[in-house]
């Protein structure tokens, strides 16, 4: 999400599962020399668990570590996707550059002032962290919030999206900032990129891809059907975004479909709806999901209900689903009017299982459907042990009912926020068995050593003005404090799973360890290690 105004840009202010044994990914056989593993040293013991955070007693002889390292650059609003070679991908890394080109303030700041117009980059590392190096998409820095990254994993193919150059690139046109600057690339190197004039300054847009469904049109020089969807403008919540568009593209990201209507925050789009406008934001879930045989589904909150819809045209209607003559609802809370952030988020495996997951109070919680979402299980609690608070979490899925969740979690008495990951394999064959599911949580910094000193970053993001003042912008505000609103999560091909989060300098502005580091955030990154 974008911070207040700084002029024109900115806008608006488990790794487990049981059947009868655990299952991990491969670990080192015997014999076999495992190097050390960066920003492993210090941090807690990773807790085996089943669901409701009941510990195993005895916890199995084999853990994973938790895991976690600066990426060295600052960073806002952070996604993070691996890569088909088991690299993984931090996005953003945010590059201070003073005043000149970058949209910040029209006062005299200092050169490493961050801000959430400053330039942004990607960060890429292929050994677990130790070391982390810049990508630049299409050769460019793009601004540091509200992008959308997305790797299919049947190609290996990396797709970036931003609203804008930071700062102005003449060779993306006349129009430098709102619309959907489109990039891919299948090394990291060669960047091809297009432009999606139809959105403007839209928040934290998704991709997807799969297969042609049957009788639609078939892509052509790329096996998949990728699918973007985005708001239509900037503004938090519905119905100030007037709308949610899809687009697909038949061609591997080089041009892009008309774009069909999702969802509008007035008149809706769907009967079932009763003339109340669809609910979304500029953070939710309800974003499609691509399922084995190429049909899309999506949840359709509205009138205090959450919907199930199916395209079978490639994204360009998204009827409601019905079953035995009525319309088929989910049993989760519907995204209300206003909220941002937090709401359900519905995954589809590669053996056709859906997985819902949602947030309940202090819980997170999970139902499986093997009927494409007509019937669903009994919740199940993937909250751990001694866990009293979350405040953001995001959801990654693969294979089944494999799945990684990173949340900022407090543990009782805590002011502070812990970054966490959460993870477990087949889900699906653990619920069925008769030791049930087992879930692996850990904590991935050090004691002591928190990502948030607060609810929000409270010590990064003023201006330096001249003679060492530091200045909240627009007062009383942070910057960062509106520019911190999103984690990311993947999985690796291999099954571990790594977390993204933002990092703050200290408590307050005047901490030595904000002095240290120029006032900046950190981009933080961490996995459960079970080598």
């Amino acid at each position: 999400m974008r911070s207040l105004p700084l002029l024109a840009r900115g806008a608006l202010v488990l790794s487990a599962i049981a059947t009868a044994a655990v299952v991990v990914p491969a670990a080192a056989g015997p014999g076999q020399q495992v190097s050390a593993t960066p920003g492993c040293a210090g941090t807690r013991p990773v807790v085996a668990f089943h669901p409701g955070g009941k510990l195993l007693h005895p916890q199995p002889a084999h853990l994973p570590t938790a895991c976690g390292v600066s990426t060295g650059y600052a960073a806002a609003e952070s996604h993070l996707v691996v890569r088909n070679d088991g690299s993984v991908v931090y996005t953003p890394a945010v590059l201070p550059r003073g005043l000149v080109g970058t949209g910040t303030a029209p006062v005299p700041v200092g050169d490493q002032s961050q801000s959430n117009a400053s330039p942004g980059a990607m960060v890429v590392t292929s050994d677990n962290g130790a070391h982390w190096r810049i990508v630049k998409p299409s050769g460019a820095t793009w601004n540091p919030t509200d992008h959308s990254e997305y790797v299919d994993p049947a190609t290996g193919r990396t797709f970036f999206e931003d609203y804008g150059p930071v700062p102005q690139a003449p060779q993306f046109g006349p129009e430098q900032e709102g619309p959907a600057y489109m990039h891919w690339s299948d090394d990291l190197k060669h960047w091809h990129h297009t432009v999606i004039n139809d959105v403007f300054l839209t928040e934290n847009p998704r991709y997807t891809s799969g297969v042609a469904p049957k009788g639609a049109d078939k892509p052509h020089g790329y096996p998949n059907v990728v699918y973007f969807c985005a708001n239509t403008n900037v503004g938090f919540v519905s119905p100030v975004i007037g709308g949610r568009l899809c687009f697909h593209s038949l061609d591997g990201g080089d041009s892009w479909s008309q774009p069909s209507v999702l969802f509008t925050g007035a008149t809706p789009q769907h009967a079932e709806c009763n003339g109340q406008g669809e609910n979304y934001s500029a953070i939710d879930g309800n974003y499609p999901q691509a399922a084995p045989d190429g049909k899309l589904y999506v949840m359709v909150s509205c009138a205090g209900t959450t919907y199930l819809a199916r395209s079978d045209d490639e994204a360009v209607t998204f009827p409601i689903v019905h079953a035995q003559g009525k319309p088929v609802t989910l049993p989760v809370p519907p995204t209300q009017t206003g909220t941002v952030g937090g709401t359900p988020e519905l995954r589809i495996g590669t053996d056709g299982t859906f997985m819902l997951v949602y947030q309940q109070g202090v819980h997170l919680l999970m139902r499986l459907s093997g009927t494409r979402g007509v019937t669903w299980s009994n919740p199940i609690d993937l909250t751990p042990p001694r866990i009293a608070a979350i405040n953001q979490w995001s959801l990654a899925a693969a294979g089944g009912s494999d799945f990684a969740i990173a949340f900022l979690g407090q543990r009782h008495g805590q002011s502070t926020w812990d970054a966490y990951l959460t993870s477990g394999r087949n889900v699906l064959a653990g619920i069925r068995s008769s030791a049930g599911p087992v879930f692996f949580s850990g904590q991935l910094n050090r004691p002591g050593h928190p990502v948030l000193y607060g609810d929000s970053v409270q010590g990064s993001g003023y201006l330096q003005l001249p003679g060492g003042v530091n200045a909240p912008y627009p007062p009383p505000f942070n910057n960062q404090m509106f520019g911190n609103d999103f984690i990311g999560v993947a999985i690796t091909p291999d099954g571990t799973p790594w977390g993204s989060f933002t990092q703050d300098c200290g408590a307050s502005v005047d901490a030595k360890s904000c002095k240290q580091q120029n006032d900046q955030t950190r981009g933080f990154a961490g996995h459960l290690d079970w080598r």
